[in-house]
């Protein structure tokens, strides 16, 4: 499987030369500041994940997105009427066929996809748009607990560190030199009130 994000002029050949090569190329052309773009693209970025386990070793297929500005270097890519645009191309670019459904979600997606490959590798339940888009949930829980993980590790570290710039545990020369008679401060109580071996 390839995934390309087409937002410069050099990467717009590789599209040309991946259609030439007779891969099944699903392509959407988003425009900048364009809500309906914004609330797809989201969506269309996570077949990456979705589909990475069950069809990385698919050579054929290749999911880009590019944006419109770059789309008159496209050779096989047909009309454009609107944004998003989304479009499957195949036998070397004399298919090409728009994406007609209304939900642009990514369980859609992927049955769209599945429906022009025709080449589901497992044939078991787990190969289902469902149970695909649970194992995409699934690892992005696991991703926000990672995240939530490292922050709290990180915090707890810079807490350590500011601990040791304050200087930490007392040493026991200083213990021995707090007058119980006189403390100074909340700290030296505390500390000849239960700290102190008697």
């Amino acid at each position: 499987m390839h995934v390309l994000h087409i937002d410069t002029k050099k990467d717009v050949g590789k599209v040309d030369k991946l259609i030439k090569q007779g891969k099944d190329v699903f392509i959407l052309v988003y425009m900048k500041g364009c809500g309906p773009c914004n609330a797809t693209r989201p969506e269309w970025e996570q077949l990456e994940t979705a589909l990475k386990d069950q069809y990385a070793k698919n050579d054929k297929l290749v999911i880009i997105d590019v944006n419109k500005d770059y789309l008159s270097s496209i050779k096989h890519i047909g009309n454009v009427d609107g944004f998003p645009t989304i479009k499957y191309i195949g036998k070397r670019g004399t298919i090409v066929e728009p994406y007609e459904k209304g939900e642009r979600s990514v369980s859609s997606f992927i049955t769209w996809i599945e429906s022009k490959i025709n080449n589901v590798i497992s044939t078991n339940q787990t190969s289902s748009p469902e149970n695909v888009y649970k194992r995409l949930v699934k690892s992005e829980k696991h991703a926000t607990k990672s995240k939530n993980k490292t922050i709290h590790n990180k915090t707890r570290r810079n807490n350590t560190t500011r601990r040791k710039h304050r200087g930490g545990k007392w040493s026991k020369k200083y213990k021995d030199s707090i007058n119980c008679s006189k403390p100074k401060g909340f700290s030296q109580k505390q500390h000849c009130k239960y700290g102190r071996n008697k």
